[in-house]
């Protein structure tokens, strides 16, 4: 077996064990308030197409491998290998979905930490994030305002006339 068939292999396994990830995070979701139109309108986007993940390691513009994928009964399942005629293209890192992998639970239980953008920029929804980093939890940096001129008056008029 070459080394390029491993990659497809290896690529298709790790496909396969990402798709399930996002797929357990939806079904657990699916009747949420917050997760409903999302689910709802990618149904209807993905139903009948055939989608190519473009994974990469590194740089984005070196992909790695090709995996089409399709939805079928609201699940997204690798396609068979002859089915190789996708609608359009999407990219997916190999070390962002490597560590989704490493923690399923987390992501299951916690589907805004999954990077839906893949599915997002195909919606016409504006992607919220670039390239996959960690979130910055720090709070913001605290500004200081110029005093007043002249001091605050914080009462209000009385509406007195005297």
């Amino acid at each position: 077996m070459s080394t390029e068939a491993t990659k497809v292999k290896s690529g298709l396994e790790l496909v396969r064990d990402y798709l399930n990830v996002c797929n357990a995070a939806a079904e657990e979701h699916r009747h949420s308030l917050v997760y409903r139109p999302i689910i709802a309108a990618y149904d209807s986007l993905f139903a009948d197409r055939a989608v190519g993940i473009d994974i990469y390691d590194s740089d984005p513009d070196e992909v790695e491998t090709t995996i089409t994928i399709r939805l079928v009964n609201g699940e997204f399942v690798p396609a068979p290998q002859a089915d190789v005629h996708p609608s359009f293209h999407l990219k997916l890192g190999r070390p962002y979905m490597e560590d989704v992998v490493a923690h399923r639970d987390e992501y299951v239980h916690h589907p805004e930490k999954l990077d839906w953008d893949w599915i997002k920029s195909r919606m016409g929804i504006e992607p919220h994030h670039g390239a996959t980093v960690s979130a910055n939890m720090r709070p913001p940096k605290k500004q200081r305002y110029d005093p007043p001129a002249q001091g605050a008056n914080m009462r209000p008029p009385s509406g007195r006339t005297e």
